[in-house]
């Protein structure tokens, strides 16, 4: 009952201001936004439209909209009025003091908007028109006029660099430049004062006030004349008055003006800012002394240039702008759709010709306007302004079309189906729409000489349309019989037929070959008729350097019926390249022509081995078959005084793929077991510590995990290097390999600690000192520490762990010597339940994981 109640005063409200349409127009502009006034005005157009009605909710939700803009400009007052734009009459009141001449700068404001009739009857238009595709259709239907006053431009600003016309009038205020020669000499600049006269030195005052520019040579020569003989002059106009005028009514910012003695009536309402879209442009009032002097309609100016209208202003000049008269709008095609405000125009031919006509595309069987009918309905009504008629009898059914205020006219689009033609499509020269003919054939739309090269003379495609529901349907001709004339397939074509012609290559498979081996560009190439090895081999770039020419192999399918066989066919390449017929074959679809590698040959890197560190001269050195390390050794100048052999780092590229994939599986396994153990979880704790504890844990281990994803294999060989003169000829003088990194560090002079120790670092190495000595130095295992999993990683990268040296002492491994560049490992303890020792297992993984990438981590940390 509420809600209705409401919407029974709203819709009430909206009579009342329908009523009080002029009156509501007429209130302050700083009380009454335009779009306020407009909707008071034009409400009655919510009411029963037929392609649009406003609901209740609409009409609350315009004039909620409308009430808040207005309270809102009330509460902020003078800021608010600069933050919309609009200009508070104070700052044209300092415009005006200030003798500030031209037009103030006004920042946008409702003009740039649209206003609410220009929403309403824009609305209706899209609602009318929105699956329709009308060329040149606005976003919106706008008020016509109203945008030549944009508040960023100054087009309208007075012209003060121009000659002053014979018929200005001389007033207060303006400078004259009076030019002599002759028996009289000199130039004076003089000002009109304030009693209408220059004072010309020795010769005294001269009235000039009210005197036309053309008359004034003639009345001071003839004062002048009095007093001098045998003299010339010119007179020239200087700097021009300043005259105030007033510019009120329906305007963006009325108020008085200060102006050049130039402006106009144009200039004065873009000094204002406009007209508001609640103001007339067509009977725009000038009052001078009390009286109308005159009447201008801008529409004269807009639409036809004419500026004669466009009188001079003199001060004290008020232009009044009325509240906008009767108007009616036209939309759709054509040239200028717009909202028109009506002055003489009483019928559609007089406003069709404001829109500048209708446009090609205009549909004019169905002319269509909406009403409103006596301030209680919208209806519409279509017209048939038949285009075959004569263009007098097309005027007289406009003429007799009368257009009222608020109307409404669309002009909608003819149909935009193309008619009378057929379509070319596919693999044709010039594919596209041809004029349709009775009688029409295949042949007579697709000619010989159209057609690209490769095109497919099997069969051409017909699209019809087929009746009564325009269903496409599909059928085939054999294409080269229809262009000779074959009337089983040189088909009658009708309108709207689709012909397509194919391409080889989208009805045929292409006949492909392969190469790979020793050439620059091994891959799939085209089979073309004749090719031959040789061809190929040309084709994918000619041989590398390290291609076997002695033979080569293609391997052939041989089809027969409904079986196929391969067999391979073995060739003389070199004899083949040189053009011999019995070993360049001709070349058959799928062949595969596979070239070899010389034996033996190796690519340039796998030639060359790496010394680092340590070494007189370190660097890359090429390698022969069969070099030893210690040879390649020596080639570098031998071990520098601060190698540290017993850290040598010694990798192969081999061992580092065959670790690589180990690494892998192991890091897949040690994943799996995660996300198994994360799973049992819940399940298998007993307590919610329990169930944490286990958490924390197995999430450290999976940081872990995701660390060493990101690591390569290192592919290190444990090997030992000692002097040259004991590795020659040694076990472990290896064969050198291409790729193979050899790297010599100096002395690190410091042993390193982790894991759970109380102070993990590293420790200055000191000599015959053992392990405990230096987990003594970090303060020794923490309680979390599994002290029966520590072990020794070697600098030589062997490993020596507690469980290998314990046995009836368990100090064996406690007491063993540590090397300098050693690193004690401490890892946590997993043991303390069933659940917890299974996580250990993981932990183990993650250990040889880590060392096969060359670092080394400890569980827990």
């Amino acid at each position: 009952m509420k809600k209705g109640y409401a919407l029974t005063l709203l819709l009430f409200a909206a009579v009342m201001l329908t009523i009080c349409g002029h009156a509501a127009l007429a209130v302050e502009t700083n009380k009454l936004s335009p779009a306020t006034s407009l909707q008071s005005r034009y409400s009655q157009l919510a009411t029963d439209s037929p392609f649009q009605s406003y609901s209740s909710s609409r009409l609350r939700e315009l004039l909620s909209d409308q009430q808040n803009t207005s309270e809102a400009k009330a509460a902020k007052g003078t800021s608010a009025d600069k933050k919309s734009g609009e200009k508070s009459p104070a700052d044209f009141k300092r415009k005006v003091d200030s003798r500030e001449v031209g037009r103030p700068r006004i920042a946008k404001d409702a003009e740039s908007e649209l206003s609410a009739l220009e929403k309403m009857v824009f609305e209706d238009e899209i609602l009318a028109q929105k699956d329709l595709r009308i060329p040149y259709q606005p976003k919106e239907l706008q008020q016509f006029g109203y945008n030549y006053f944009r508040p960023s431009e100054a087009g309208f600003a007075p012209l003060t660099d121009v000659p002053v016309s014979d018929d200005y009038v001389i007033g207060p205020g303006d400078r004259v430049v009076v030019n002599l020669w002759g028996s009289i000499e000199g130039t004076y600049d003089l000002e009109v004062n304030r009693s209408g006269d220059i004072v010309i030195p020795t010769v005294g005052n001269v009235r000039v006030w009210g005197v036309p520019y053309g008359q004034l040579p003639e009345l001071i020569m003839n004062r002048l004349s009095q007093d001098y003989k045998d003299f010339n002059l010119n007179i020239t106009m200087g700097k021009l008055r300043i005259m105030k005028v007033f510019v009120v009514g329906e305007v963006q910012a009325p108020g008085d003006y200060n102006l050049s003695s130039l402006a106009t009536v144009i200039n004065a309402l873009s000094a204002a800012g406009g007209p508001r879209k609640t103001g007339s442009l067509r009977n725009i009032v000038i009052r001078r002394g009390g009286k109308v002097i005159d009447t201008v309609d801008l529409y004269d100016f807009f639409l036809k240039g004419d500026k004669s209208r466009d009188i001079r202003l003199l001060p004290g000049d008020t232009i009044f702008v009325p509240v906008i008269g009767r108007v009616a709008g036209i939309a759709g095609n054509v040239k200028r759709p717009a909202i028109y405000e009506l002055r003489d125009e009483k019928n559609l031919k007089e406003l069709m010709a404001l829109a500048e006509g209708v446009l090609p595309t205009g549909f004019l069987q169905r002319v269509q306007l909406s009403r409103i009918d006596a301030h209680q309905q919208k209806v519409v009504t279509d017209f048939n302004l038949d285009p075959k008629s004569t263009a007098a009898a097309l005027a007289s059914t406009m003429e007799g079309i009368p257009i009222k205020d608020m109307d409404i006219v669309r002009i909608f689009n003819i149909d935009t189906k193309l008619r009378n033609h057929v379509r070319l499509e596919g693999h044709v020269l010039r594919p596209g729409d041809v004029a349709f003919k009775q009688g029409m054939r295949i042949s007579d739309l697709v000619k010989k000489e159209e057609l690209l090269a490769e095109y497919f003379d099997g069969s051409a495609q017909v699209t019809r349309l087929f009746p009564p529901d325009d269903r496409p349907g599909v059928f085939f001709v054999d294409l080269t019989k229809a262009l000779d004339g074959d009337p089983a397939n040189n088909v009658e074509l009708k309108e709207f037929d689709r012909v397509k012609v194919f391409s080889r290559r989208e009805m045929k498979e292409i006949p492909m070959v392969v190469i790979n081996g020793e050439v620059q560009n091994p891959g799939e190439y085209q089979l073309f008729a004749g090719m031959t090895v040789r061809d190929l081999v040309l084709v994918a770039g000619n041989l590398k350097e390290s291609a076997f020419t002695a033979n080569a192999e293609v391997s052939r399918l041989d089809k027969t019926g409904e079986t196929v066989a391969s067999r391979t066919i073995a060739i003389n390449l070199e004899k083949a390249l040189q053009g011999d017929p019995a070993e360049n074959l001709v070349l058959a679809p799928f062949d595969h022509l596979t070239i070899r590698t010389i034996p033996n040959w190796t690519e340039e890197k796998d030639r060359f081995v790496s010394l680092k560190g340590e070494f007189v001269f370190p660097g890359n050195y090429p390698i022969y078959r069969g070099e030893r390390l210690s040879a390649v050794i020596e080639r570098a100048g031998g071990f520098t005084a601060k190698a540290y052999l017993k850290g040598a780092r010694f990798t192969r590229e081999s061992l580092r793929e065959i670790q690589q994939v180990r690494m892998d599986e192991e890091i897949g396994r040690a994943e799996r077991e995660i996300l198994k153990k994360q799973a049992e979880l819940a399940s298998t704790a007993s307590s919610k510590e329990e169930i944490e504890a286990n958490r924390a844990a197995l999430e450290g281990l999976k940081r872990q995990l995701d660390l060493l994803k990101n690591r390569r294999a290192e592919g290190r060989l444990i090997t030992r290097i000692m002097p040259l003169e004991r590795l020659k000829g040694g076990r472990f003088d290896l064969e050198m390999k291409g790729g193979d990194t050899l790297t010599i560090p100096a002395d690190p002079a410091a042993v390193n600690i982790i894991g759970q120790v109380y102070n993990p670092s590293s420790i200055i190495f000191t000599l015959d000192e053992d392990v405990n000595y230096y987990l003594e130095q970090v303060g020794g295992p923490t309680q979390e520490a599994d002290e029966g999993g520590m072990y020794v990683v070697k600098a030589d990268g062997t490993v020596v762990s507690k469980k290998q040296s314990s046995g009836i002492f368990s100090t064996g491994f406690l007491s063993r010597d540590v090397e300098s560049g050693d690193t004690i490992v401490v890892p946590q303890q997993y043991e303390k339940t069933a659940w917890m020792r299974n996580i250990k297992d993981i932990a183990t993984i993650l250990g040889q994981i880590a060392l096969t990438a060359g670092v080394i981590v400890a569980a827990g940390l």
